[in-house]
């Protein structure tokens, strides 16, 4: 069979695949894609927003288009299927920050007709930096810009850091995103959490399940793994802000131009590609790095001491308040809640309230505070205070508004808000009343009354409780109790009774486990022995890895599947250095499909036979 040249298979295949979409949508109704950019024209420093949509019943991964000049971030995604008399009818839309990388007319293709960018000299229009006023945001797409994307020496991964803007205030908080690219194939694991270094910010903690996407940058796919967060300044300064990013990469071995059976030098890069190299078990090695994005310079402003109000306890952001009384009504000394409502966005760790402080009418105890997130990085929620109050006086009293002071960072000013005072109708408590029953005799009439004065306040020396008993022998002595000793004396007879009969329940259960792990190590041994002899390395690296675990585990009491390389070498030191090796070989040849020849097999299984001719007895 005649193999056709690479290109010309190219172009066959690439012709069945437009036969195939186009016999589909044919088949199944409208189909298309469709490219939306606003705005149209822009100046370096400010950014558009695509949006491309794919309609038909089959849907295609969408993919932003490589253009040099134009950098394509993914920032939302989204889809939605109709069926109308039977024809089903869906729809995907995703949509892209576009950054520019320099001045040009740019024409993005895809859709019909092609959309064009145009990207005027000059930067962003901003005013100039003041006290109380900051430079403006990007009047296109999304509010966050998002740094150059870097990608490491290698094109392994990338950083990088979205920002709203460049300048806050101390104890201001703004929105963040993370975003941390992977290139499919060539970044084994994540091996934290993203973070950074400083004393300038605090960072909310980052969810262990970030949001995924795909991104298509210098023509090689990306999952891109995105943290929302809020950065919060805490001390005036300037300071550039990176963030880290530990990583495995996965390194792929290239493969000698020897590999190359056609002798085409168009498939070397074919054959070193790594889903080739995973798919057909290329060599590959694994290497820890640390991602560090670009670096970005924030401006941190000190708060203004002009105009601050006396009861300002450090809120920065925009907030509306709200109060609420547990009742309309109370009574002298009885408690009530008073709740202050405070909701917004902006960092509602500093915000404080003293809620009612002193006040003639009423006693008033330390509040308490609860926060309910209203998004996952508590930028936006309610922060309620609650406080027990409780009346001093009876009558109509007036329970005074509360206010809360905060900071706004758009305007740059103090802002007091107030709630309105409340109307409470106190009853007399029972102490007040009954004292004011007592009848106290006249002093001008110069004698006793006629009886004695009674207070229905005061209560008799010897209250009657209304208890008594028949008999004044100790109840300990009557035949009811008699009985006790007997009973406890039963109770201890059963109770080791059947701590006998649990200790022996155990020692069987421990001797079937035994008797099933020595059975589990016989089978992985046998397969081990069968493997050798037909040639099959990794089904013999993995039952001689199996066996030794078995049998490690019940030494150890552990699980078998738990046992590593750093278990090896911290139980069994030097004398574990054999089964450190096999180990280690067993990984190799079953991530790196490597050959292993007859000799090197029966090495290892004289190795392992050894080693379970050496253990001690159980």
């Amino acid at each position: 069979m005649k193999l056709l040249p690479p290109r010309r298979l190219h172009l066959h295949l690439s012709a069945i695949a437009a036969l195939l979409i186009l016999a589909a949508g044919a088949a199944h109704g409208e189909s298309g894609v469709s490219e939306q950019i606003e705005p149209a024209e822009i100046a370096p420093g400010e950014t558009a927003q695509l949006t491309i949509a794919t309609l038909g019943s089959t849907q295609t991964p969408i993919t932003p288009p490589v253009i040099p000049g134009l950098e394509f971030v993914a920032v939302g995604q989204s889809s939605q299927m109709e069926s109308i008399n039977g024809r089903t009818t869906s729809k995907s839309s995703v949509i892209y920050q576009v950054i520019p990388q320099r001045v040009g007319i740019f024409t993005i293709p895809g859709g019909t007709p092609p959309v064009v960018l145009r990207v005027r000299p000059g930067g962003a229009s901003a005013p100039p930096s003041s006290p109380g006023a900051f430079s403006t945001l990007p009047a296109a797409g999304s509010a966050m810009v998002a740094s150059a994307t870097h990608l490491t020496q290698d094109g392994t991964a990338f950083v990088r850091l979205r920002l709203p803007k460049h300048q806050l205030y101390v104890g201001e908080s703004m929105l963040v995103d993370i975003q941390v690219g992977l290139r499919d194939g060539l970044v084994a694991t994540l091996n934290g959490l993203p973070s950074f270094a400083g004393d300038f910010f605090t960072l909310n903690n980052l969810s262990t399940k970030p949001e995924e996407a795909q991104e298509i940058i210098g023509g090689q796919p990306f999952t891109v793994l995105t943290w929302h967060s809020a950065l919060s300044a805490v001390k005036p300064g300037t300071t550039s802000l990176t963030i880290d990013t530990p990583l495995t990469v996965r390194m792929q071995t290239m493969r000698p131009a020897a590999a190359n059976r056609f002798r085409d030098p168009a498939l070397n890069e074919v054959f070193n590609d790594p889903f080739f190299q995973n798919f057909f078990g290329g060599g590959t090695t694994e290497k820890e790095i640390t991602l560090t994005s670009p670096p970005a310079t924030i401006s941190v402003m000190a708060l203004p001491t002009q105009n601050r109000p006396e009861g300002f306890t450090g809120a920065v952001g925009h907030f509306k308040v709200s109060s609420e009384l547990s009742a309309a009504s109370t009574t002298v000394g009885d408690p009530l809640t008073l709740r202050l409502h405070v909701s917004g966005a902006g960092n509602f760790d500093r915000v404080r309230s003293v809620m009612l402080g002193s006040a003639d009418a009423w006693k008033a105890y330390p509040p308490t505070a609860t926060f309910t997130a209203a998004d996952s990085t508590g930028y936006h929620g309610e922060k309620v205070f609650e406080q027990a109050i409780t009346a001093k006086v009876s009558g109509t009293q007036t329970l005074p508004g509360l206010t809360f002071s905060y900071f706004d960072p758009d305007s740059g000013r103090y802002a007091t808000a107030q709630t309105p005072p409340v109307s409470v109708a106190v009853m007399p408590g029972a102490t007040s009343s009954a004292t004011a029953n007592v009848q106290v005799p006249n002093a001008g009439e110069g004698k006793a009354p006629a009886g004695p004065v009674v207070s229905p306040a005061l209560r008799p020396d010897h209250a009657d409780t209304g208890n008594s008993v028949a008999s004044l022998v100790p109840q300990y002595f009557q035949p009811p109790f008699l009985a006790i000793p007997s009973t406890l004396a039963f109770a201890f007879a059963a109770a080791w009774l059947w701590l006998r009969r649990r200790e022996q329940g155990a020692h069987d259960d421990s001797a079937a486990r035994q008797r099933a792990a020595s059975q589990a190590t016989a089978n992985w041994l046998a397969h081990m022995e069968t493997a050798a002899a037909a040639g099959n390395a990794q089904v013999f690296f993995s039952s001689a890895r199996s066996a030794l675990q078995q049998t490690l585990a019940a030494q150890w009491h552990v699980a078998p599947q738990s046992i590593g390389l750093e278990d090896i070498d911290a139980r069994l030191g030097p004398d574990g250095q054999d089964v450190h090796q096999l180990f280690a070989r067993a990984d190799e040849v079953t991530y790196s499909g490597g050959n292993v020849d007859t000799a090197d097999l029966e090495h290892w299984k004289q190795v392992v036979l050894r080693r379970f001719n050496e253990r001690p007895a159980p």
